[in-house]
């Protein structure tokens, strides 16, 4: 790796602002997982970027962590509690918000994007994301997505009375919906008889990749940004897995960002 990349987050720069404000949620959030002994990995980019740049992916504003649901349940029950004042835990409970998995919000702070913008939720500050893991079967979640994600998101948009297609995908929710929450249950009940070692995303969450226990736990320290937080037990197989040769710098044009602007209301900067 050649390429002077610094450019993309000097120090003081707006995206490294905002990495930073991210940092501070992950630490928090680990602190609590450690404290209750709860296992989690960073993953996705957040891992990539650990084990090819020592921290973020200089262009990325994003950070992921993935936990197994018992653990991922647990979690969401603890932070509830011991969030810091500042810190804002988000659901698919909450009304409007169309994931079927959690974020950590900076109070103080407001992200600016089309999705965020349109979104009727109050709390749009920095955040980072929790997935909620799984053994499942590609095609088995696959097919309860097909049912279950999609309709979820339909119904939780609203707006039935916005257009025609509108009125028809929420009425056809309203079906569906039921029927994929019951097949989620079903293909959970098959995975605690098979005990498949493939780990994905829960149900209703999208694709993902399908990856192999054995390479995965236990989780194992790695270092993100000067500081220790937990990874896939071989973050090589995994990462080589998801995105092949991933130390590979991407062209210039793949080098995406989600955010437009961030706000941010508090004198912390």
């Amino acid at each position: 790796m050649t390429e002077d990349l610094s450019h993309y987050n000097p120090e003081g720069s707006e995206l490294r602002i905002l990495q930073l404000r991210m940092l501070e949620i992950l630490e928090t959030v680990d602190g609590i997982c450690r404290k209750h002994d709860i296992p989690y990995w960073i993953s996705g980019g957040t891992l990539l970027g650990a084990m090819r740049h020592g921290g973020f992916i200089p262009w990325d504003d994003d950070i992921d962590i993935e936990l197994m649901r018992p653990d991922y349940k647990r979690l969401l029950k603890i932070l509830r509690k011991e969030l810091p004042d500042n810190l804002y835990l988000q659901t698919p409970k909450e009304k409007g918000y169309r994931l079927l998995f959690s974020k950590v919000r900076d109070k103080f702070s407001i992200i600016h994007s089309e999705e965020e913008d349109m979104a009727p939720y109050k709390e749009k500050g920095v955040y980072i994301d929790i997935f909620t893991e799984e053994r499942t079967y590609r095609k088995l979640k696959d097919f309860v997505d097909f049912f279950y994600g999609r309709a979820f998101r339909r119904l939780k948009r609203g707006r039935p009375f916005r257009s025609l297609r509108y009125f028809y995908e929420y009425s056809m929710s309203l079906l569906l919906y039921p029927l994929g929450y019951l097949f989620v249950w079903v293909a959970r009940a098959i995975c605690a008889i098979t005990k498949p070692n493939n780990i994905l995303h829960s149900y209703g969450i999208g694709n993902s990749t399908n990856h192999n226990a054995g390479y995965m736990f236990p989780p194992a320290p790695v270092k993100f940004e000067g500081k220790y937080f937990f990874a896939p037990k071989d973050p090589d197989t995994y990462l080589k897995k998801q995105y092949g040769n991933y130390m590979d710098i991407p062209p210039v044009d793949k080098r995406e960002s989600h955010f437009t602007a961030v706000e941010y209301l508090d004198s912390q900067l």
